[in-house]
This record gives C-alpha cells, sequence and structure tokens, in this order.
C-alpha cells in the first residue's frame, strides 16, 4: 500500500499561502486553452470562436460544477451560504461542470450546429489535458477518499487503507486517455468521432470506479438507487459517445 501525503497549501515569503488544487486548477485551464489553440489552428477555426467558446463554457462550468458539488448537503447549516457560493474551488463536482460547459456552449452556438461540433472537437481533447491537473490537484488534497481496502495502490490514511478516487483517475488520465488524445488529434477523422472515443473510454471507467467510493464517512456521496449521480451522468455520457460512434459508422470513411 502507499504511504499517506497530503498537501493542501504551499506556504511563500511574505506569509502567503498557496492553495494547491486552486492552483492546479488554474493550470489546468491555461494548458487545456493552449492545447486548444493548437487544436484551433490545425482545424481552422478562428481564434475569436475558440476564445468566446471558451468564455461560455469556463464560467457556468465552474458555476455549475460548485452548485451540484452543495446540492446534495444543502440541508447542512451554512451550505448554501452566500460565501459558500462564491467559493467555487471548495467544492467542485466534474460532471457538474461539463454539464454547465455544454450548456453554455449551446446556448451561444446552439444555431450554428457544425460549429458547435467542431469546438467539442477542439475543446474535449483539451479537456482531457486540463484534466491531468485537475486530478493531480484531487490526489494531493485527497478530495475522493474511497473504501477500506488492502489493495497494492490503496493509500494509508490515518484511519486505514482506502481506495483513492482521485489518484486512480489521475493514473488513468495519463496512461489511457491522454495517449488515446495523442493518437485521435494526429489526422483528420470523421466529425463525432473524436467525442465517442473520449466518451467510450471514459464513461464506463467513472461508472466502475465511483463503486469504491466511501460510504462511511462524513459528506459521503449520495446514492440514489444504489448509484451515485456521476454514475447516471456516466449512462449518459456512454449514450452520447454510442450515438456519435453510430453517426460516425454510417457516415462511412468520407471526412
Amino acid at each position: 500500500m502507499l504511504p499517506y501525503f497530503e498537501l493542501r497549501v504551499i506556504a511563500l515569503p511574505g506569509g502567503i499561502q498557496l492553495a494547491v488544487f486552486g492552483t492546479l486548477v488554474a493550470i489546468g485551464v491555461f494548458t487545456g486553452v493552449w492545447f486548444a489553440e493548437q487544436r484551433a489552428r490545425a482545424v481552422g477555426l478562428p481564434a475569436p470562436t475558440l476564445y468566446a467558446a471558451i468564455g461560455w463554457a469556463l464560467a457556468p462550468g465552474f458555476a455549475l460544477a460548485h452548485l451540484v458539488a452543495l446540492l446534495p448537503h444543502a440541508g447542512h447549516p451554512g451550505n448554501l451560504s452566500a460565501g459558500n457560493l462564491l467559493q467555487f474551488w471548495n467544492g467542485m463536482s466534474s460532471f457538474g461542470g461539463l454539464a454547465g460547459a455544454l450548456l453554455g456552449l449551446w446556448v451561444r452556438f446552439r444555431r450554428e450546429p457544425r460549429v458547435l461540433l467542431t469546438l467539442a472537437e477542439v475543446l474535449a481533447p483539451a479537456l482531457v489535458v486540463g484534466w491531468v491537473f485537475g486530478r493531480l490537484g484531487c490526489t494531493l488534497v485527497h478530495d475522493h477518499v474511497g473504501r477500506l481496502s488492502s489493495f497494492p495502490l490503496a493509500i494509508q490514511f490515518p484511519g486505514g487503507a482506502r481506495h483513492d478516487l482521485g489518484l486512480y483517475e489521475l493514473l488513468y488520465t495519463l496512461l489511457v486517455m491522454l495517449p488515446a488524445v495523442i493518437m485521435l488529434v494526429r489526422r483528420p477523422r470523421a466529425p463525432g468521432a473524436l467525442i465517442a472515443w473520449l466518451a467510450l473510454l471514459y464513461a464506463p471507467a467513472r461508472f466502475l470506479g465511483d463503486f469504491l467510493r466511501n460510504s462511511d464517512l462524513p459528506g459521503a456521496d449520495v446514492r440514489y438507487a444504489g448509484l451515485t449521480f456521476a454514475q447516471y451522468c456516466c449512462i449518459a455520457l456512454a449514450g452520447v459517445g454510442s450515438f456519435f460512434a453510430a453517426r460516425v459508422r454510417r457516415a462511412g470513411p468520407r471526412r
């Protein structure tokens, strides 16, 4: 089993404290934007369109990511206070963020479906690149503590060895999702193919991984008919991936 290590704050000269998770999320955003810029140039997407899309995706994405993380615990005193609502870094739902980003993009580009699909295929791999830093942050602060376990990659927490879902997803992103992005963007593909691949690679892994989440610690994920909110989102994401896979197959080899 792996030794317990936690890093939440980095102390800087002058009494300044740097929040590790928030800093890594910011690095992930900037890295993802940089990657999206490279992809936009490769597919001929105008820079103003890309930057507009990033703005329309990030603002509602962060807002909904925080809100969805808070809602299951809305009954706790002060959980939906104005101060807590504004601290978007203090609790984030990845699927809430994805839903918010998609909503923002749809509102802005709903009358331009071809542009919307192109943007989705530019931003999806950029999300995977930025995801590495976000999940590194989750790993360092242990945001996703799982069940008690004797698995070799379990973390030796003070109260006993447990799965760490942040660590597992970081490893999956580095070993599977990121190499898939590198291979997929190397040559042009049929519209929707990239979305299909990434959705169908991520959804099953995340769905199965959520069965390892703890149910005995304070703040444990709420289950609905035995499944977490994220698992229902995984089912929807797999449906999206299957839809685009079928569409690409019907279209044949045309680009």
